[in-house]
This record gives structure tokens, sequence and C-alpha cells, in this order.
């Protein structure tokens, strides 16, 4: 009876662990000295559905956690002052409606004076429903930030 109830449990654990699956990925550019940024100014980020603005915004806390400071568009001296160590994300997100789908996150950080990207940081989740696709994705989005900017 023992023996029974732990190879159930061995099998929960490898149904598990292959229903729920996070990827992550973080790609700098070639000359990218990514220490130099400091700041993070939010306003061009997009989806691929509306209906995903809630992750999209997710990912905006998540960045705004990290050691880089959130400046306003409409904070002109400090942009001015700071405009080299200014970072612009662009947030792409796409989630499969379907039980079991993807949820794909990625983020492009821009330079915010000569437009050019600096860094992508990419994640995807693989679970149970929809929403916990979402929630695997956020979370190994969350692992990439905190190591590119802590």
């Amino acid at each position: 009876m023992k023996q029974k109830v732990t190879q159930l449990i061995y099998f929960a654990v490898i149904a598990v662990l292959m229903t729920s699956c996070a990827s992550g990925k973080i790609v700098l550019s070639n000359d990218a000295n990514i220490s130099k940024y400091k700041y993070v100014i939010f306003g061009k980020e997009t989806t691929g559905d509306r209906e995903l603005d809630d992750v999209v915004m997710s990912v905006q806390n998540q960045i705004a956690e990290t050691d880089l400071t959130v400046l306003s568009t409409s904070n002109t001296l400090k942009i001015f002052e700071c405009s080299d160590s200014i970072l612009t994300p662009n947030i792409h997100v796409t989630s499969e409606k379907w039980d079991g789908g993807h949820t794909y996150i990625y983020v492009t950080f821009y330079d915010y004076n000569t437009n050019q990207s600096v860094a992508v940081i990419k994640s995807s989740g693989i679970g149970m429903t929809v929403s916990h696709d979402q929630s695997i994705a956020l979370s190994a989005i969350r692992k990439k930030l905190n190591k590119l900017f802590k």
C-alpha cells in the first residue's frame, strides 16, 4: 500500500512538471553597457491583443520593481539631464486562448536618445489554463528582469 502511494505521488509530480513549463532568455546588443541605464520611461508598449493589457501592466510593474527609476514623460527637465541613461521598453504579449496553450512575453528595451535596441528579454509559459500560462510567463520574465537590472 505504501509503495502504491509513493508511486502515485511520484506520477503526480511528474505530471505537474510536464504540464508546467517556463523559459526565458536575455539578449544584449553587442556594444550595450546595461549598467549605464538608471531610468525607464513607459509609453510605447504594445500588445497583440487588448485583452492582454493586464499582463502588459504586470510587466510594467515588474520593471518598476527593478533598480531602474521610472520617469514621467512630463518631467522634461529630468529627461533632458539624464537622457543618456534612459530606457524605453516595448512590451509585446501573446497568449493562446486554449487550455494548455502558450503565453509569450517579449520586452525590448530601447535607448531613449538613439532609439536603438539595447536588450531583449523573452519568456514563455505553458500551464494547465490560460491564466496559469500567463502566471508562469510573468514569473520567468521577473527572474530575467531581476538578473538584468539588479
